[in-house]
């Protein structure tokens, strides 16, 4: 088994072609999560080119090691034993951005912050709620990601993806199967980029409103402290945070995870938690809302190496 390890990372190693790739062994993925916690992936790969992504598709097909998109890991919890695999984020030509009047084609490495600020300026209207978003475009596509009312499928005309083989496969809208905080799109190997269809509108107009966005998001929700984002769906026709509110959860603590005083459905790395701490946790708060309101709440957040 060492030497079939170590035949694969040496394999994995040959894939590395660009500059602005990285490849690094035995990585702490708590590095690249904003909840700073998890342990070591077998390999951590930020892939700049569409040529090496290709490359370690049918790296994965031939070697059956499994493949993570970590992306920029904002919504992401990764076990204290971490990820006997390799966790990847798409940079360089994996994360570009291009506008051709109202029709964005973006790359699923880019940032949805970046995402949002760059489509404000030129006037194009739909990614305002976006700015407060904290992860990528990949994981907004498979997550449905949303915020204020919104959807970024919403806003889709189609994507794309990679199969293990390599070839890349052109999806609709409705192929792609939006759903609340769901997709159809974990299936392939990995999400390359999007097509997104814009209104436009004035270029000021859109600024104030996303940047308004923005501020209550930063009023409302804990903003420095390191988390995953909503650790729970909101059931339909409520919020999760106003259920834990309800029974007396804010502030509740085991280990080093804490729920958010200021938010009730963030649950905050306060002291060097452990991800059996946070998952402690989230079992107690689903005990407790089961118990008091009858309400069964579902994990948002992705874990990975569980």
């Amino acid at each position: 088994m060492e030497n079939r390890t170590e035949n694969w990372k040496d394999a994995l190693a040959h894939i590395l072609q660009s500059p602005s790739s990285r490849l690094r062994l035995a990585e702490p993925l708590s590095k690249h999560t904003h909840f700073g916690i998890g342990g070591e992936a077998d390999a951590y790969f930020e892939v700049s080119t569409l040529a090496e992504l290709v490359a370690l598709a049918r790296f994965h097909r031939q070697w059956r090691i499994p493949v993570a998109v970590i992306g920029r890991g904002s919504n992401l919890l990764v076990s204290d034993a971490g990820f006997n695999g390799i966790g990847i984020r798409l940079i360089g030509a994996l994360a570009q951005l291009t506008v051709d009047g109202n029709t964005v084609s973006v790359g699923a490495g880019v940032s949805l912050p970046r995402l949002s600020k760059a489509m404000s300026r030129r006037g194009l209207s739909g990614v305002e709620f976006a700015l407060g978003i904290p992860g990528s475009v990949g994981g907004a596509l498979i997550m449905n990601a949303g915020a204020w009312g919104s959807s970024f499928g919403d806003i889709v005309t189609n994507v794309t993806v990679m199969h293990d083989t390599g070839e890349l496969t052109e999806l609709s809208h409705a192929q792609a199967r939006f759903e609340y905080r769901h997709s159809g799109l974990t299936e392939y190997f990995c999400v390359t980029g999007a097509t997104l269809a814009l209104e436009p509108g004035d270029a000021e107009t859109i600024t104030e409103r996303m940047q308004a966005f923005y501020k209550q998001k930063v009023a409302t929700q804990p903003f420095a402290e390191e988390n995953a984002g909503c650790m729970f769906k909101n059931p339909p026709g409520d919020s999760a945070g106003r259920l834990i509110d309800a029974c007396g959860l804010k502030g509740h603590r085991i280990g080093g995870a804490e729920v958010s005083t200021v938010h009730g459905n963030f649950i905050l790395n306060s002291d060097n938690a452990t991800a059996a701490d946070v998952l402690n946790l989230v079992a107690h708060i689903q005990q407790q809302v089961k118990e008091k309101t009858g309400v069964s709440l579902q994990t948002e957040v992705k874990r990975l190496g569980f």
